[in-house]
């Protein structure tokens, strides 16, 4: 777990740039898996690297965002980060953190990443019971004409702040949007609401349109600043008018999934001649070769060692062997075949 001293001691670097600090501190580890004990060694080190730049960009915005980075650092997936920590950029350690975590592999993996989901893109929703989370008739009072006021889209307490539920309402911390119904009540003039990120400029789009004295509600999918921003979305409206925040849904990235793997093995004994003799292992149906190897007796020579792939896709290992014109030497080929585990 991640202390207050060494969070704090991180915040006490702000002013230094990021430089001093260097990049790559914590590179991946021969098995692509960090202890777990580099846990809070690498916490403090992103701490220090980019406070200096958060409050920069985000001035008073910024300020004590490393103790709302806290929970990410203790929950996020170790080999997550560590790829935050030696992440060149602000935005590459943000995705780093953010991104569904994956257990390192001892083999080299042959399969694009990419094909596994983006946690920007590939999100997965979860319905929840609806559930308030801000209410400017019990919190705030109305909003002004032309005012934009900020809210949390989460929250590891609860909403009581913002006149919504005691509790989380069971949105989970840096969930990537939120699902809500958003209504104005009895507003002061014809006009409209609009949400956005917190980070993020006021779009021309609106979320609600309402009319003097009604109470008109709306469906919107609010994109959240996410990690450690002070606020996750904001309201505006034209006119002044109450504003009530049901969530309804949640969109967060896909929980990481261990590789559905097997090991398929094929053996034989070669010809007795000195040629190149090419063999062959098949993955099964549905699987693709992630890596694999050629194995023999003392003897056996290895002329090449690589994927099979058939109209662009890894089916399985082949070895190009070289026997023995003295003895019938054995062989064997082995692949590591895996596949997303699903349907």
């Amino acid at each position: 777990m991640i202390t207050k001293g060494k969070l704090l001691l991180g915040l006490l670097v702000v002013g230094l740039p990021a430089a001093a600090f260097g990049v790559g501190m914590f590179g991946l580890s021969s098995t692509g898996l960090a202890p777990e004990s580099m846990r809070d060694d690498m916490a403090q080190d992103i701490v220090q690297r980019w406070s200096p730049y958060v409050q920069q960009t985000y001035g008073k915005a910024g300020q004590g965002w490393a103790q709302r980075m806290q929970a990410t650092f203790e929950s996020v997936d170790i080999s997550n980060l560590e790829l935050a920590a030696s992440a060149p950029t602000y935005e590459q350690m943000n995705a780093a953190l953010l991104g569904g975590g994956t257990k390192g592999m001892q083999q080299t993996v042959l399969v694009d990443g990419k094909g596994l989901g983006s946690p920007g893109s590939d999100l997965v929703y979860t319905p929840l019971v609806p559930c308030r989370i801000a209410d400017t008739r019990v919190v705030g009072g109305a909003l002004a004409p032309n005012e934009t006021r900020s809210y949390h889209g989460f929250t590891g307490s609860d909403f009581t702040a913002q006149g919504g539920s005691a509790s989380t309402c069971n949105i989970p911390l840096n969930a990537s949007a939120i699902a809500v119904s958003i209504t104005a009540v009895t507003p002061g003039a014809n006009g409209y609401l609009t949400v956005f990120p917190f980070n993020d400029p006021k779009p021309l789009a609106t979320a609600v349109n309402y009319s003097t004295g009604s109470i008109t509600s709306g469906q919107s999918v609010i994109r959240l600043c996410r990690p450690g921003c002070a606020n996750e979305f904001n309201v505006y409206s034209l006119q002044q008018s109450h504003v009530v925040i049901d969530v309804e849904g949640f969109y967060a990235e896909p929980e990481a999934t261990a590789l559905d793997c097997t090991t398929a093995r094929e053996t034989g004994t070669l010809d007795l001649l000195s040629g190149l003799q090419p063999k062959f292992v098949n993955c099964p149906t549905g699987y693709t070769a992630t890596g694999g190897g050629c194995g023999g007796p003392l003897g056996i020579a290895v002329s090449n060692s690589e994927p099979n792939v058939v109209g662009g896709q890894q089916v399985g290992w082949r070895c190009d062997l070289v026997g023995s014109l003295l003895s019938a030497l054995s062989y064997q080929v082995n692949a590591t075949c895996c596949r997303v585990p699903g349907r």
